[in-house]
């Protein structure tokens, strides 16, 4: 049984270490340079790309975000959202999305997203902000159906000796 509920510091803190973060990927988007503007190519990878996010690293900054929910199957989590809000503009920054692999396109993450949205209207936001990666095909895939459009990218955001070949790709969903 699929349950969404806020975080439970610093009681959630080892399961959500225990969250398998990463994805694998045949397919990524090319980001192809133009004069004056910049265009997403889907192509093929060979062999299939995997990233692991490493959410280890920022699990103890939870409790600093203004919101935070976890997608729980059975007890077990499964899944988290971590939102901070910019009141000077009304903006929600969704920082940390993930669903267990073992539930992703089971409507875990949309369930998820849903929540999280309806969390922050309450806060009076305009908008939900994120930060993806152009090699992080099936997320793009995801926030689009959900109503995100692109809003743009950052070609130098990523230190190209950790993180070749990634490009920052901005999405938005505006809310009502």
């Amino acid at each position: 049984m699929l349950t969404i509920r806020s975080l439970h510091w610093p009681a959630d803190r080892s399961s959500l270490l225990a969250l398998d973060t990463a994805f694998e990927t045949d397919r990524i988007y090319q980001v192809v340079q133009h004069e004056h503007s910049f265009a997403l190519k889907p192509v093929a990878v060979t062999p299939a790309l995997r990233k692991d996010y490493q959410f280890a690293r920022d699990i103890e900054q939870l409790p600093d975000f203004e919101r935070v929910l976890v997608a729980e199957d059975n007890h077990a989590i499964i899944g988290v959202a971590a939102v901070k809000l910019e009141s000077w503009n009304r903006r929600a920054v969704l920082e940390h999305f993930y669903i267990a692999p073992s539930h992703r396109g089971r409507g875990v993450g949309q369930r998820l997203m849903e929540s999280a949205i309806q969390a922050v209207q309450a806060d009076d936001v305009r908008c939900l902000w994120l930060e993806t990666q152009n090699i992080n095909y099936g997320a793009i895939q995801f926030y689009q159906r959900l109503g995100f459009q692109w809003c743009g990218l950052d070609t130098s955001l990523y230190d190209p000796k950790t993180t070749p070949d990634e490009i920052a790709l901005f999405l938005v969903r505006y809310l009502p």
